[in-house]
């Protein structure tokens, strides 16, 4: 078939849907107790399923030679955040098994990763040397605070592996509380209990001020790149939510042991116009400073919890309870998404937070959520090769005094031929990984390999470190992903980059 002709059948497929969108009503038309629903034509056209995503040979060509090539947004729609954890591990488990290769499929998969893995050089690098400048900047901690940004998936969720981090660091180095939080806490962490109140009312997750997700579905987004460092922002205004305009939060440790980060004397606000006042036992608190994008309050060093009263119509990217020095560790988990999201985020709000808060190093968990979604290497050639490079070279031009840390996906089970097996792109995924971060000198920590590599999420689940989705780790396990990757950061031992391991 000619090329003309084919493209006559893709625009008269196009104009039949078109015409059938425009004659169904937005809520479909409703039959007895059924609903028929019909989806627009906008919708149609921003179709994300990666199975879709098939690059053509130009585009692998193009991908192979490292040229920056822009891969369609395969995050999907986040699960409501009202879910337990045992529900989303549930959901996790189920999508997972959509999936079931065959042998024959698998060896196919097999042959092409064989064909296409990139072949380095024969030394090793220790990637850990491109994080000299976070390894100087704790030696300043006495005298100002030094940050750490953690942005991950849904494994970082409820402050998981972030946490062990924090609590190693504050320990050694000095700093209490936990740094960045949202507005409206929609899932609950393992570190603080956040409750937010309109009317003396307190919000369910699904409640507050209107909110917008950088990586959440398309209802969730804005028109523009405004979401602040966190990926998102809460908006006061009672035109959106009744009340929002007069909000109280909240904010109290899970439990009294006395951990640094239970500790903070610093409230930063990070808004646009929001004004209001802090009240800590019974007494209120004006702000200290305020500047256009970040109002500071000064509490007594014993502070564990406060109460937050926000007046105003405008935004709110973030709430962070810190100190003045030591080290600051922000958990940003950002569910469902690929990690391809940073480039969409407003760089002058980065670039201020990242340079006012002295933020040494930015850590990104990505890869995962790529995994179940296709079967075509190609696919995740192009997502590594070009999309995360793309936000790793944005990160850096935005916090040029950063180090910056990926983490791999971890070990992923499927079902094959009847046996717990791991996804054959996820050794694939995390060379192509490896080899990145080589290029773009930045550290890279392969949790696929500190688990114990091929098949051992089977063994983890086994031992009661992963749930039963074979995707995800249980708080033992986060624990323990946490302690190894904080003994792997801060056992390190100097040596020329290009020395073998």
């Amino acid at each position: 078939m000619k090329p003309k002709h084919i493209a006559y059948i893709i625009w008269t497929v196009i104009a039949l849907l078109g015409v059938i969108s425009s004659v169904v009503p937005d809520g479909g038309w409703h039959i007895g107790k059924w609903n028929l629903r019909f989806p627009t034509l906008a919708d149609v056209l921003e179709l994300q399923t990666v199975d879709s995503l098939q690059l053509t040979i130009d585009t692998l060509l193009l991908a192979e030679a490292d040229t920056t090539i822009m891969i369609i947004d395969t995050t999907p729609q986040t699960a409501n955040a009202s879910e337990t954890s045992q529900q989303r591990e549930d959901i996790v488990g189920k999508e997972s098994e959509i999936i079931v290769r065959g042998e024959a499929e698998i060896k196919t998969i097999n042959t092409h990763i064989n064909n296409t893995t990139p072949q380095g050089t024969a030394k090793k690098v220790d990637t850990r040397a491109y994080l000299a400048a976070f390894y100087a900047a704790l030696d300043s901690t006495s005298s100002m605070p030094v940050r750490v940004v953690h942005y991950g998936d849904s494994q970082t969720e409820e402050d998981r592996i972030t946490n062990v981090l924090r609590e190693h660091w504050q320990k050694q180095y000095g700093g209490g509380g936990i740094g960045l939080i949202p507005l409206h806490q929609t899932i609950p962490t393992r570190t603080i209990r956040q409750r937010l109140s309109i009317n003396n009312v307190v919000q369910t997750a699904q409640g507050g001020p209107k909110r917008y997700l950088v990586y959440g579905p398309r209802s969730m987004r804005l028109n523009n790149d405004d979401y602040g460092v966190m990926g998102q922002v809460a908006i006061m205004n009672s035109t959106l939510v009744a009340g929002s305009e007069d909000i109280v939060i909240n904010i109290e440790p899970i439990d009294h042991k006395r951990k640094p980060h239970n500790y903070f004397n610093r409230v930063r606000l990070l808004t646009d116009s929001i004004s209001g006042y802090i009240m800590v036992q019974d007494t209120i608190l004006p702000p200290a400073t305020q500047s256009y994008t970040t109002v500071h309050y000064t509490l007594p060093d014993s502070t564990t919890k406060c109460e937050i009263h926000l007046q105003g119509k405008g935004k709110v990217y973030g709430i962070s309870l810190e100190t003045p020095t030591g080290v600051i560790v922000d958990n940003i988990p950002m569910r469902g998404c690929s990690g391809n999201i940073f480039s969409k985020i407003d760089s002058t709000s980065l670039s201020n937070f990242y340079r006012d808060t002295n933020t040494r190093l930015i850590i990104l968990q990505f890869g995962g959520n790529m995994i179940p979604q296709t079967a075509n290497p190609s696919t995740i050639s192009g997502y590594v090769r070009s999309t995360l490079r793309q936000q790793v070279r944005y990160l850096r031009a935005c916090a040029p005094e950063a180090s910056i840390l990926f983490i791999g996906p971890s070990d992923m089970s499927t079902r094959i031929d009847g046996e717990m097996v791991t996804y054959p792109l996820v050794p694939y995924m995390d060379r192509l990984l490896k080899k990145m971060a080589e290029e773009e000198q930045i550290a890279y920590w392969s949790m696929y390999d500190a688990m114990g590599g091929q098949n051992s999420m089977v063994k983890w689940v086994e031992i009661g470190w992963a749930g039963s989705d074979y995707v995800h780790f249980t708080r033992a396990g986060a624990n323990k992903v946490g302690k190894m990757l904080y003994d792997w950061l801060m056992n390190y031992q100097p040596q020329p980059l290009n020395a073998n391991l």
